[in-house]
């Protein structure tokens, strides 16, 4: 029998200064492992106790820092703007809003009530005679009307043109202390009753003249209508437009009344 031999290899001998260092390896691998998961760790748990809003849907929404030097932009876009001003409707707005006229259209719309209004009461008128009814009529109305906003001369001259008058081109003497306003003269031209066709003779009778004696009113309009013509319809037409002084008949506003 042969006999085996054994090779044994010869065992490694370490120090113990190398088992120290080969251990503080160790658990200095361990301490940067475990100092990686915690900071991990402390990060993630950071992020969900973060302030910051959230929208519905859970997803975060970025917040950029406010600057001193960077102020926030308070006006508002045009568009969006329906007249709110420091949280108060203007009042052209509100109406606009409500479905109710704004306020330049309320306005011209009471001017033009108040104009038709007249001169249906008055057919004829100067415009110095109009703006004096007016402000009458501003003294019998409420604070703070529309009208009080100011109406100027052209507002209302335009305004007696939009109602259906017509102005009557009166030629005064040259020697006439009729004031401007005056000598603007302005007519009904169509009241929609059946002397409206007298009268439009008479005003083109005083476009040619100052001043008019009654039977040639009478002649112009019996030319007209013929042996149809009744006296009361000229007393009419004269009465509304015209006044008498001296013996002559004159538009209404055109000549001073006597005092005697």
């Amino acid at each position: 029998m042969v006999p085996v031999l054994i090779s044994t290899a010869a065992p490694v001998v370490i120090s113990g200064e190398q088992r120290v260092n080969l251990a503080k390896s160790k658990v200095n691998q361990s301490y940067s492992q475990l100092d990686q998961d915690h900071r991990k760790r402390k990060a993630e748990s950071r992020l969900d106790e973060s302030p910051h809003p959230t929208g519905l849907l859970g997803i975060r929404i970025k917040e950029e820092p406010v600057s001193d030097e960077d102020p926030m932009e308070t006006s508002i876009p045009e568009n969006l703007n329906n007249g709110l001003v420091n949280g108060i409707h203007l009042e052209d707005s509100l109406d606009s809003i409500n479905g109710h006229m704004p306020v330049p259209e309320r306005v011209t719309e009471e001017l033009r009530a108040f104009v038709g209004a007249t001169f249906k009461k008055q057919y004829v008128l100067t415009l110095n005679e109009l703006k004096r009814l007016f402000n009458l009529h501003l003294a019998g109305l409420p604070p703070g009307n529309l009208l009080f906003s100011g109406i100027s001369d052209k507002t209302l001259q335009d305004m007696v043109l939009d109602v259906g008058c017509k102005q009557i081109m009166v030629p005064f003497p040259p020697q006439t202390t009729a004031l401007p306003d005056e000598q603007k003269v302005f007519a009904l031209w169509e009241a929609g009753d059946v002397y409206d066709q007298h009268r439009q003779i008479l005003l083109e009778i005083f476009s040619k003249n100052y001043r008019v004696r009654r039977n040639i009113i009478q002649n112009r309009l019996a030319r007209e209508y013929g042996e149809d013509l009744d006296k009361q319809e000229v007393d009419k037409v004269l009465k509304d437009c015209c006044v008498s002084q001296g013996g002559m008949w004159y538009l209404k506003g055109t000549v001073q009344q006597s005092t005697s």
